[in-house]
């Protein structure tokens, strides 16, 4: 059978949507916490989750991985995002930009939709936490500009024993962090 050019009929297939997407440092004087849950899907149970606070100048204040009980994956991001507040409090963060690639976690801090994937005590948590800095922003970027939050998540599943790292990150990240503190940008390919 002949293949048959495009007769004009159908759209022709439209081309990927390329965005470019990068870590960007908090302002001076700000700490960013960057948070991600992980739900594998293997039948395993496991979940984990992770995150990473750096100041200004994209140096790591600290960084989290742990697992945590299996459960939907909104639940696990903001279990995710409760253990950093809660660590960024403890560790004297007043003024905290707040960065995760959970789109509809965001949307729903920044009172821009009502839509929630958790349930109301969880919401209300993150909430009191918010308002427990000084200043506090949240803002969504896409899982290529929250990478090491991501790999943190996967360090969790390597050891049953949870990790809190004050200044750093395990050695196999350490290329990511530099990364994002050169400003690396990443292509976010869409269909």
């Amino acid at each position: 059978m002949a293949c048959r050019p495009w007769s004009g009929n159908a759209q022709p297939p439209s081309p990927p949507r390329v965005t470019l997407v990068r870590w960007t440092p908090p302002r001076f004087g700000w700490t960013k916490l960057n948070f991600d849950g992980s739900v594998l899907h293997d039948g395993s149970g496991r979940a984990s989750i992770g995150g990473v606070i750096r100041d200004a100048n994209g140096r790591v204040v600290l960084s989290f991985a742990e697992r945590t009980e299996h459960a939907p994956i909104g639940i696990v991001e903001a279990r995710a995002l409760i253990r950093g507040l809660k660590l960024a409090l403890d560790y004297g963060c007043d003024r905290l930009v707040v960065e995760g690639d959970d789109l509809t976690l965001v949307k729903l801090l920044r009172c821009e939709s009502t839509q929630t994937r958790i349930p109301r005590e969880m919401l209300d948590e993150i909430i009191w936490l918010l308002d427990s800095f000084d200043v506090c922003e949240v803002q969504h970027n896409f899982r290529e500009g929250n990478s090491v939050a991501d790999a943190m998540c996967r360090e969790a599943y390597k050891t049953a024993v949870p990790r809190l790292l004050i200044g750093m990150v395990p050695h196999a990240l350490w290329n990511k962090v530099a990364e994002d503190r050169r400003g690396v940008v990443h292509e976010r390919v869409r269909a």
